[in-house]
């Protein structure tokens, strides 16, 4: 049941991004020399928009999936916002995301112990990445960008995570606050490269590992843990499903 609420929460975040595009820039519009005899499929093609090869970018977003740095899986879901250049198919940004950190586990209610998602800490993320379009499919919407694309994409970036003590009469493993230098990697599709983009892709992070530095917390007293090593790792990783709209101006 956990896993079927949290893919939900991934489709309703694909829902909500996708549905923007369709209300930002519906393909409405027909070049002004068009033919009268356009099929139904090239009349879907939006009008071409001066320069869209070139430009400045402004992304927003949503993200969900797992990260390292903690003694159980964390799902962690959030949003990210990124602003940039683009240079023909190579695009610039620096992005900001935000992520809140769930895992499964015992929390006293009102009603008693119950068993389900809590809220065990947050993270943040500033990156500088580069993408790339790969390869291009379907027709043209302007002189160089097709309908769709397969981009990847990379770049470093700092991720910061904190982490939450449990309530007064719970008790669980607390990692402490971490602050990393990480690699990024990606690919993805971008839909409707024009005025307004839907981005569907992975995202991969990279860090150094370090052993984990723990507290055991009752409450808000904690008393220190040894810290703890997976055994033999040289890199943690983690990874994220982001669905995004990338406005061209």
């Amino acid at each position: 049941m956990r896993e079927f609420r949290r893919f939900q929460f991934a489709a309703l975040c694909l829902a909500f991004t996708g549905a923007g595009v369709a209300w930002a820039d519906p393909p409405t519009d027909l070049p002004p020399d068009a033919p009268p005899d356009l099929s139904a499929a090239d009349r879907m093609v939006p009008a071409p928009l001066p320069g869209s090869e070139n430009g400045s970018t402004l992304r927003i977003g949503t993200a969900a999936g797992f990260i390292y740095g903690a003694p159980t899986d964390v799902l962690a879901l959030g949003f990210s916002a990124a602003a940039g250049q683009r240079f023909g198919r190579l695009g610039i940004e620096v992005e900001y995301s935000y992520l809140a950190f769930r895992a499964h586990g015992v929390t006293l209610t009102p009603l008693g112990y119950e068993d389900g998602d809590i809220g065990v800490g947050h993270g943040q993320r500033l990156d500088l990445m580069g993408r790339f379009d790969v390869v291009r499919f379907g027709p043209h919407v302007d002189k160089h960008r097709s309908l769709v694309t397969f981009y990847v994409e990379g770049g470093a970036g700092t991720a910061w995570n904190t982490w939450y003590k449990p309530g007064i009469a719970d008790s669980r493993v607390v990692p402490a606050d971490t602050k990393r230098t990480e690699g990024q990697a990606g690919f993805g599709l971008m839909i409707f490269p024009h005025r307004v983009a839907w981005l569907l892709g992975w995202r991969f992070a990279v860090a150094p590992h370090e052993p984990m530095l723990a507290a055991e917390c009752r409450g808000v007293s904690c008393s220190e843990m040894m810290p703890t090593d997976s055994g033999g790792s040289y890199v943690d990783t983690s990874m994220l499903f982001q669905s995004s709209l990338e406005f061209t101006f």
